[in-house]
């Protein structure tokens, strides 16, 4: 069955070290389009600082899924589709756990259009991926509930073992999981990437068996295993390429270019 949407994880996948897209996998991507073949990134960003940087060097996107499946916008029209919030209870409830089980942690929560950060996150993540400094900003009360996404920094323990420290302490289909960075980023039931991708096929009229697939890190799991056709780069967590149909090369060297460049030679 011919490809009829590509989902792409960003950094690390169809990012190159600048966290922008090279000149190769832009090609690559627009060829796509141009044959027809639905483009979308599929990624750990927020909408707002994701998606200028996604087609920053031309790429032309048809979607923007972010927060790790959270939401959905129409990268053309910059409309929002979909977004999948936590409710204000369930934050509470999250961080006061964690607080008492894990001690000294820092918090941040992504609304729609921002992203807000405690001291002690500040302290613990100063920078972000984009190498921009945080500061801290207080959530205000009246958008508690816009939460799409939490994010926990701990100061000794690393992200993979925080994960696995902080999933039992939480509601049973809250997504737990990381893209790479230093703290664990957690979403609403029914925000991660396989499931929102699952959603954009099935909204088109594709199935899984129409989806090709990218991803490298551990919020990417769900959309490999789900996709017709899931491709680990070359540069992704082992737990990755053990999910994966079939491995390319590094995001380095352009491993979202050569497969896409082979589907449509």
């Amino acid at each position: 069955m011919p490809i009829r949407l590509i989902a792409t994880d960003l950094d690390g996948t169809l990012f190159g070290p600048d966290h922008r897209p090279a000149a190769r996998s832009v090609a690559a991507l627009n060829a796509a389009s141009d044959a027809g073949i639905h483009v979308c990134a599929a990624t750990g960003r927020s909408w707002f600082r994701g998606l200028d940087l996604a087609t920053s060097t031309g790429a032309r996107l048809h979607h923007f899924i972010g927060s790790n499946g959270g939401h959905r916008v129409d990268a053309v029209t910059r409309t929002m589709e979909e977004r999948i919030v936590f409710s204000p209870d369930t934050i509470n409830a999250m961080v006061a756990t964690a607080r008492r089980e894990l001690g000294d942690v820092g918090f941040g929560f992504e609304l729609e259009d921002d992203v807000v950060w405690d001291d002690r996150f500040v302290e613990l993540s100063p920078v972000n991926l984009d190498g921009v400094e945080r500061s801290t900003r207080r959530l205000p009360d009246d958008r508690r509930a816009e939460i799409g996404k939490m994010f926990i920094a701990h100061p000794e323990i690393g992200r993979v073992d925080l994960v696995d420290a902080v999933d039992p302490l939480v509601p049973d289909e809250v997504n737990v999981t990381t893209s790479g960075v230093e703290f664990i980023e957690l979403t609403p039931p029914g925000a991660d990437k396989g499931a929102a991708v699952e959603r954009l096929a099935t909204s088109l009229g594709f199935t899984a068996d129409d989806v090709l697939a990218f991803g490298d890190n551990q919020n990417d799991l769900t959309l490999l295993r789900w996709a017709g056709r899931g491709v680990a780069m070359g540069n992704a967590l082992d737990m990755v390429k053990a999910v994966a149909d079939e491995e390319t090369a590094s995001n380095v060297h352009h491993g979202v270019a050569l497969v896409i460049e082979q589907l449509l030679a």
